[in-house]
């Protein structure tokens, strides 16, 4: 379920924001270019996945960088790395609202080339002189999406409840919790958004 604040982003450009946000580890910064648009309307950002999926050839590789409780990564190999990744996205469902961009979370990353080689027998790989994953793809529960248009900023978290049949049986004391969890996440990126600048404007709802 998103939490979210809408903030006065004519000040602060999509490029500076993401360096503010931006810890050393994934981070997402990209524009949405629709149709013949020159300009794309939104740009999306954010940093810090709560879970990394990774795949050499079929060996994949599932991390949670924002937990350490969690221990080591969970790694295995698999018949088709790509079906791993569609299971863990179909586990994530977000709530949509009208007022909020098209894309708030979710999974963000790249297939490269040979991963058509998980469907298809293909001779001859090439040789991989990069140690690169051929899949990976990052999570994330926060962004900052900028709206070109409207020169707004929407900053937003996801209160996690669960899956539907978890949520129907949380108490009012644990979701009050989890939106809870959720406004100090906002917070926490509205502070550092406004690092060496004065405080951002929230704007009229």
């Amino acid at each position: 379920m998103p939490v979210f604040r809408r903030l006065v982003g004519d000040t602060l450009t999509p490029v500076t924001a993401f360096h503010r946000i931006d810890a050393g580890s994934c981070g997402c910064l990209f524009e949405s270019v629709i149709g013949g648009e020159k300009v794309g309307r939104y740009s999306f950002l954010s940093a810090n996945p709560f879970l990394l999926l990774e795949a050499y050839e079929r060996h994949v590789r599932v991390t949670w960088p924002d937990d350490p409780r969690r221990g080591e990564a969970l790694e295995f190999q698999a018949d088709d790395p790509l079906d791993e990744l569609r299971k863990r996205i179909e586990a994530w469902r977000a709530a949509t609202l009208p007022e909020l961009p098209p894309f708030c979370s979710g999974a963000v990353g790249y297939a490269g080339y040979d991963t058509v080689r998980y469907s298809e027998r293909l001779p001859n790989a090439p040789q991989d002189d990069r140690q690169l994953p051929d899949l990976s793809f990052a999570f994330y529960d926060h962004m900052v999406v900028f709206d070109n248009v409207a020169k707004t900023m929407t900053v937003v978290a996801m209160a996690r409840l669960g899956t539907p049949e978890a949520e129907r049986t949380l108490s009012e004391a644990e979701l009050r919790e989890q939106y809870d969890d959720a406004c100090r996440r906002v917070d926490a990126l509205v502070a550092q958004l406004e690092q060496d600048r004065e405080p951002l404007r929230a704007t009229d709802l």
